[in-house]
C-alpha cells in the first residue's frame, strides 16, 4: 500500500499481523532522525501503542505496528514532522534512485 501527502510519501507492507510503514520526505528516510527526537517515546507514553523499528527492507529504519493502526501511525508521523520541521532533522538517509519504488 501507498500514501500520499504533500511532500511525505508512506509505503506500508503487511507483515502478519503488522505493518511496516516507511518514510519519504523528499527522497529521504525520516525514521532515525524521528527516533532520535524520541518520536518512539512520545508514540508508547501519550498514545499508548507500541511503535518498533524494522530494517527488513534494503536497512533502511521503518515503523512496525498493528495492521489497524496504520493510518493512526502515519498521522501521528505528519503531526511529530509539522511540530519538529523535517528539514531541521538532519537528513541523511537518501532513497537510491528508484529504490522507493522497488518492492519489499
Amino acid at each position: 500500500m501507498w500514501y500520499r501527502h504533500g511532500d511525505y510519501a508512506f509505503k506500508v507492507n503487511l507483515l502478519g499481523g503488522n505493518s511496516v510503514v516507511w518514510i519519504n520526505f523528499k527522497g529521504y528516510n525520516l525514521a532515525f532522525p524521528m527516533i532520535i527526537r524520541e518520536f518512539l517515546y512520545e508514540m508508547e507514553e501519550y498514545n499508548y501503542f507500541r511503535v518498533m523499528v524494522n530494517c527488513d527492507w534494503n536497512e533502511h529504519r521503518g515503523f512496525e505496528v498493528k495492521q489497524e493502526e496504520v493510518e493512526l501511525l502515519i498521522g501521528e508521523i505528519l503531526n511529530f514532522c509539522t511540530e519538529n520541521g523535517p528539514e531541521t532533522m538532519g537528513l541523511i538517509e537518501k532513497y537510491i534512485d528508484n529504490e522507493w519504488y522497488m518492492e519489499f
